[in-house]
């Protein structure tokens, strides 16, 4: 797989274009019982791509480092994971079953799979996929969200079983996985080709992801070992029906007829996560990755309201609008198009083309890139012609450059895009910086969009830039979006709370957080898992967001002292002495009604 699966926007520079706790769950959270449609900050979404490859690669992004060590889980309400597979037909599984392929023994054409090989090259992405990133590599316990070592008798370890400790310490979090992304593409088309396919093709994936009925490679993966990490799918078919310029080499298309495969697809997918709710109780997600270019949007039909049925959010790409493909040094996502470059394009021209349409512009989030498009020998000025494209590099390490910062703005004042320029070397770099988030974020919430999006959180491992678009989301206007706010459990009236982690020692007094609950060391701790035991180190102080003085159900663990207060099967009971792991109404209870 492609380390960098995004796509140059071709259509940019092509043409014209239009503008398991032990009580039951506390009592104040019994008038949310019924799913919410979303998690939200403010009633806006923040939603961060994170590809696969990240954690086991040089930049070791892992999860941990993400979302506990850095910002991330506290300032995102979605990660995107990046990405899932479609096989193709049969004489390419054939060939990879006896090459030695793991993870296809049961996989048919055109449908959801994981296998532990990857792509020989461009092209070749019939059988591709990366298990051990997603549910075979062993994580250290300093690398583990947990501080728990994968062990080699666990059936689910990589990635996954790292998402899942993750919705430990933040449960609200959604997690979808992202189909197709730039290099996993290729079988999109022939996939939703027939109402067959496409049902086949929604059911796999619904097993695979959401079911968790995983592969087995190197002793990982089993039946429904997976379940609880996935709340559903970001389509991410980069492009159906579009010209050759826009697709990855070997790419299946059909100009004809994938429009309305892709829109049926959606359809099925929608009506199948829905049977599925029926079933669980839970709430499924469909998101989408929208493109910018007015030729890939109108050959997949993005913008139509049949699509927008089935969906409930997209996330633009706001990014790649121009790029080291070009000599010529421009914006890559600049807030306002100039007629005088790029035929206009624009992140304005971009909403436009969805909200003109009559898409919500509340079920649209704008794309913010934590990378940038870089050129060489080039002038300290956008849109001048330099000596070439020196392609892209992330958030991190542009920081890490001594780059003159430039902020463009309008001529009346209105922020447009940042800039940075290495004397020396004579590179010029356009990306988003802090201030470019805050800046597009306001714009995005003024035109009435739900939220942003990163492409890719793992460019960015301090978290600055999903911080800065959380500010501005927090500090607005109540947004659009009908959702749940996402708790926080780090923060309680006397005190801060910690994710838990099993290699931490802990002192009397101490608190943690885990499955939406906050918890106080009574004794020394370490290892010792809270909630796991009715008489162990660890006593529940409150549920997470929950001020600890609020009367709230009886917790086992809880260790209650005359006077305090729970409420017991609809009914206030009040301590006589002190108690712990005595249900209220018993006989000889401490409990009083």
């Amino acid at each position: 797989m492609l380390k960098h699966p995004l796509p140059a926007l071709a259509a940019a520079v092509t043409g014209a274009l239009t503008v398991g706790l032990l009580a039951a769950a506390p009592a104040v959270a019994a008038a949310e019982e019924a799913p919410t449609p979303t998690t939200t900050i403010n009633g806006y979404r923040n939603v961060g791509y994170y590809g696969q490859w990240r954690a086991t690669g040089e930049a070791q992004a892992t999860v941990k480092r993400l979302f506990v060590d850095g910002p991330a889980g506290a300032n995102l309400t979605h990660l995107n994971y990046s990405f899932g597979n479609i096989a193709g037909d049969q004489a390419a599984l054939d060939a990879a079953r006896a090459a030695g392929v793991q993870g296809l023994a049961d996989v048919e054409p055109y449908t959801c799979f994981i296998s532990d090989t990857p792509a020989a090259g461009p092209g070749q992405t019939d059988t591709a996929g990366d298990a051990d990133s997603d549910f075979v590599h062993a994580f250290t316990a300093e690398q583990s969200v947990l501080g728990i070592a994968d062990n080699p008798k666990q059936k689910l370890a990589g990635n996954f079983n790292q998402l899942k400790q993750l919705k430990r310490l933040y449960p609200d979090l959604k997690v979808n996985v992202s189909l197709g992304g730039w290099s996993w593409s290729k079988s999109f088309s022939k996939a939703v080709a027939t109402a067959e396919r496409r049902a086949a093709l929604a059911e796999s994936c619904i097993d695979l992801y959401i079911r968790g009925d995983l592969p087995l490679v190197d002793g990982r993966g089993g039946p429904g070992v997976a379940a609880g990490v996935f709340d559903g799918f970001d389509l991410d078919w980069e492009w159906p029906g579009a010209p050759d310029w826009a697709q990855e080499v070997g790419n299946s298309v059909d100009p004809v007829n994938d429009k309305a495969n892709f829109i049926a697809f959606a359809a099925e997918l929608r009506a199948q996560l829905d049977a599925l709710e029926g079933e669980t109780g839970a709430d499924y997600e469909i998101s989408a990755f929208l493109p910018a270019g007015p030729t890939q949007i109108g050959a997949g039909g993005w913008n139509t309201p049949e699509l927008w049925a089935s969906l409930d959010y997209g996330n633009l790409q706001g990014y790649d609008l121009w790029g080291s493909w070009s000599a010529e040094t421009g914006h890559q996502g600049n807030a306002y198009g100039d007629p005088a470059h790029n035929w206009g394009l624009g992140l304005d021209t971009v909403v436009a083309s969805y909200v003109n349409a009559g898409v919500d512009p509340a079920k649209l989030n704008l794309g913010l890139a934590a990378y940038g498009q870089g050129w060489t020998d080039a002038e300290p000025q956008p849109w001048t012609i330099s000596g070439g494209g020196l392609g892209q590099i992330t958030w991190d390490q542009l920081k890490a450059r001594d780059l003159e910062i430039h902020h463009e703005y309008t001529a009346d004042g209105r922020f447009n895009a940042t800039w940075g320029y290495d004397s020396g070397a004579r590179h010029f770099w356009s990306f988003d910086d802090e201030l470019a988030v805050a800046e597009k974020t306001a714009w995005a919430l003024s035109k009435g969009l739900g939220g942003v999006d990163f492409w890719e959180v793992g460019n960015d491992v301090a978290g600055d830039l999903p911080a800065a678009s959380a500010e501005v989301l927090r500090a607005a206007a109540p947004g659009p979006v009908a959702g749940s706010e996402g708790r926080q459990c780090a923060a309680t009236p006397d005190a801060a709370a910690r994710p838990w982690n099993a290699s931490t020692t802990y002192r009397g007094g101490e608190l943690v957080y885990l499955d939406g609950l906050v918890f106080e060391a009574q004794w020394y701790a370490k290892g010792d898992e809270p909630g796991a035991s009715a008489r162990g180190p660890w006593s529940t102080l409150t549920a997470c967001g929950v001020d600890p003085e609020t009367v709230q159900d009886w917790y086992a663990d809880r260790i209650y002292v005359k006077g305090d207060q729970v409420v017991y099967d609809g009914v206030t009971y009040s301590a006589q002495w002190w108690s712990r792991n005595d249900v209220p109404g018993g006989k000889h209870s401490p409990w009083k009604r």
